[in-house]
C-alpha cells in the first residue's frame, strides 16, 4: 500500500496514521476482553539474492499484519492475522480471547497503557522506499562484475523494508511510526574456496549504501587473504573493523537489564544486592547512547507494549548510567519503567583505521565475526570465529594473511582494554538482514582472546 508523503509528491509504503488508527478501532470494537491491544505492521519487504556470480532470486512482499492481544485478569494471549475484512478480524479477536481464558495466569501481567506521549520521529527515507527491483539488481551487479574481473565467485544479499508500525489499546492509547531500512552484504571467494572477503552496509537511507565500495572491499579482502599462513592463538592487540566491533557491542542491548542485575544474574549486579548504576566499569572513552531520533538509524518511539522510548544514556565516560526496567520490575522497585535500547550508538575518536594499524607493533586485524554465542552472562562473554579476512600486523603495517581463530571474549573486559577509537559508522549485522541501528567505531583493544585456530574460511 502506497501513501502520499507529507509535503512531497512521493508515495509511502504502509498505512498512514489515520488508516492505522481506523483499522485498530475496527479491531477493538469486537473486543470483549478486560484489556486489549492491537499491534499493526504494514509495508513492503524486498530482496535480491546473488550466488555463483548471478542474480538467483528477487522479489517483494506487501502485507499488513494485525496482532491482537486479549487479557482477562492476568490471563493473556495473542493471535495474528493478515485478513482485514470484519469477519476475519472478529474471528481473530475471538480466538485471542478463547486462548486467554484457558491460559495460565501470568503473575507479572499489568493492564494495558492508556494514552501516552511519544517523541515525534519520522524514520522513512524516500530513497529507500522508492528503491526498485531494477535498482537493487544494478547494485548487485556491481559485486558480480568485480568478482568476475578478479576471477572470483560472488554471493550477496540486498534487503529493503519500508512501511509503518502502529499500536492501540482498549484504554485509548495510539502510536504510529513510519520506517525504512536496507542492508547490503557481499561475500567474494576464490574459485578454489580457500580465500574469502566480505563487505556490507546497513542504513535507513539507501543513499548511505555505497555499492561500489562494498564490491571493491569484498574483492580486495578476498585477494589479500589468499595464501593465508599459520599463526598461533593467544591474547593479541587487535584492530576490530567497525563491523567486527559492532557484532560485539550490539550484544549489550540485551544486557542492560535491571532485573537480572538486581537479582544477581548479571555483570551489572552489585555484590550483596542491587546494581552497579553510577559505577565506573569501562574505559573513560566508552559512551553508549540510544535515541529513536538518531539520524539514519531511527527507531520507533515506543516498544511493542506501548511504553514510550526516548533518548537514553546507558554508559557515559565509562560509568554505568542506566538500566532497562520492565513495567513489572519498575513497579516492584518503585521506579519509572524504561525500555531496552532499540538502537545503539557508541562514541568514537578521531583515529582512522590506517592510523590504528600504524600504531600496532604486533597484533591482529579482524574484519568480522561469525556464529557468535553466549558463554557467560555474568561477564557478558561470547565465543565465535573470525571470518572473511584476518591479518597479522607487524611494525605498523599489515604483513600477511593468517588463519581464522575461535575467540572467547568478555565484552566488559574488551571495553576496559580500549587503546584507541575511530569514527563511528552504522554497520551491517551478522546475518545480512535489516536490523536495529548500530553505530560504532573501529576499536583498537588490548588482550583480545583468540583461544584456538579455526579451519573456517
Amino acid at each position: 500500500m502506497l501513501q502520499q508523503s507529507a509535503g512531497s509528491n512521493q508515495k509511502r509504503h504502509g498505512l498512514a496514521a489515520a488508516e492505522a488508527r481506523q483499522l485498530c478501532e475496527r479491531v477493538l470494537k469486537f473486543s470483549r476482553a478486560e484489556n486489549a491491544r492491537v499491534n499493526v505492521s504494514s509495508g513492503i519487504t524486498g530482496s535480491t539474492r546473488t550466488a555463483a556470480n548471478r542474480v538467483t532470486t528477487s522479489g517483494i512482499t506487501d502485507d499488513i499484519t494485525v496482532q491482537i492481544t486479549s487479557a482477562f485478569g492476568k490471563r493473556a494471549a495473542s493471535t495474528d492475522t493478515n485478513r482485514l475484512d470484519d469477519a476475519s478480524l472478529e474471528r481473530a479477536v475471538r480466538q485471542s480471547e478463547e486462548l486467554a481464558r484457558i491460559s495460565p495466569e501470568n503473575p507479572e501481567y499489568l493492564p494495558e497503557f492508556g494514552p501516552q506521549t511519544y517523541t515525534a520521529v519520522d524514520g522513512y527515507y524516500d530513497s529507500t522506499g522508492n528503491l526498485t527491483t531494477e535498482s537493487r539488481a544494478q547494485a548487485a551487479t556491481l559485486g558480480i562484475k568485480a568478482a568476475n574481473a578478479a576471477r572470483a565467485v560472488a554471493s550477496g544479499y540486498i534487503e529493503v523494508q519500508a512501511g509503518s508500525v502502529a499500536i492501540a489499546t482498549s484504554k485509548g492509547l495510539f502510536g504510529h511510526f513510519y520506517r525504512t531500512g536496507t542492508s547490503s552484504t557481499l561475500t567474494v571467494r576464490t574459485s578454489d574456496g580457500l580465500s574469502s572477503g566480505w563487505a556490507g552496509a546497513q542504513a535507513a537511507d539507501w543513499k548511505n549504501v555505497d555499492s561500489e565500495r562494498i564490491a571493491d572491499d569484498a574483492v580486495r579482502k578476498c585477494q589479500e587473504w589468499r595464501g593465508k599462513t599459520a599463526l598461533e592463538p593467544g591474547k593479541y592487540l587487535a584492530v576490530l573493523e567497525p563491523v567486527a566491533a559492532g557484532m560485539l557491542i550490539g550484544l549489550l542491548r540485551g544486557a542492560f537489564d535491571a532485573r537480572s542485575a538486581d537479582e544477581g544474574r548479571s555483570f551489572f549486579s552489585k555484590p550483596g544486592g542491587g546494581n552497579r548504576i553510577s559505577e565506573k566499569l569501562f574505559d573513560s572513552r566508552v559512551t553508549l547512547v540510544s535515541d529513536p531520533a538518531e539520524k539514519n538509524a531511527e527507531a520507533a518511539p515506543f516498544n511493542n507494549g506501548g511504553l514510550p522510548i526516548g533518548r537514553e544514556v546507558w554508559v557515559q565516560n565509562g560509568e554505568l548510567k542506566a538500566l532497562a526496567y520492565s513495567r513489572f520490575w519498575a513497579q516492584k522497585q518503585s521506579v519509572a519503567p524504561r525500555s531496552a535500547p532499540n538502537n545503539l550508538k557508541m562514541s568514537g575518536g578521531d583515529a582512522s583505521l590506517e592510523e590504528m594499524i600504524k600504531s600496532v607493533n604486533r597484533g591482529i586485524l579482524i574484519t568480522r565475526f561469525f556464529y557468535i554465542r553466549s558463554t557467560n552472562p555474568r561477564t557478558i562473554a561470547y565465543t565465535g570465529v573470525t571470518r572473511d579476512g584476518t591479518f597479522l600486523i607487524e611494525n605498523g603495517r599489515v604483513t600477511r594473511p593468517v588463519n581464522n581463530f575461535r575467540f572467547n571474549q568478555s565484552i566488559t573486559e574488551m571495553l576496559s582494554n580500549i587503546q584507541a577509537l575511530g569514527r563511528p559508522m552504522r554497520v551491517a549485522g551478522e546475518d545480512g538482514t535489516v536490523g536495529a541501528g548500530l553505530i560504532v567505531p573501529p576499536i583498537l583493544v588490548r588482550d583480545f582472546n583468540l583461544t584456538s585456530v579455526s579451519d573456517a574460511v
